[in-house]
């Protein structure tokens, strides 16, 4: 692939520039986006600025690096409570309020993990792939891959 790259630089730039120009190119983060920008010839991804849905989680677009293919975005997260309870505990009966009456240790005899929501929600951030990204449902774009 890199004679097929060095035969279309040197048509537009010369046999002179070829070598630092692969060198550029082999520095940068996407050498694909690199040679395509050199050559004219890149076409920018359309990213909708779009909230999507994953399996029933809302994410709102954020940013893009088209330089990594990441788009980083943001999602409303449920703050959940872990405590260690008896096993034999009826978790059907612990709230916020009385948690605390039945933590135990984690390293006591009989202790099984638990969680719960607080009824609260942060603010998270991530980031995936752009094919990721465009791979999700669009809410309120007929946005299909």
């Amino acid at each position: 692939m890199n004679k097929i790259i060095e035969v279309a630089l040197t048509g537009k730039f010369g046999t002179e520039a070829v070598t630092s120009l692969m060198e550029v190119i082999g520095a940068t983060p996407n050498p694909e986006m690199a040679t395509e920008i050199l050559l004219g010839v890149y076409v920018q991804p359309e990213i909708p600025n779009a909230v999507v849905n994953a399996k029933g989680l809302e994410k709102t677009l954020v940013s893009v690096d088209y330089w990594t293919n990441t788009v980083y975005y943001s999602y409303e997260e449920e703050v959940r409570k872990h405590i260690y309870v008896h096993v034999d505990t009826d978790t059907s009966l612990i709230t916020l309020e009385n948690y605390k009456e039945y933590m135990i240790n984690y390293s006591d005899a009989n202790s099984t993990g638990f969680s719960f929501s607080t009824g609260e929600f942060r603010q998270t951030n991530s980031q995936c792939s752009i094919q990721d990204w465009l791979s999700q449902d669009a809410k309120d774009y007929g946005l299909t891959v």
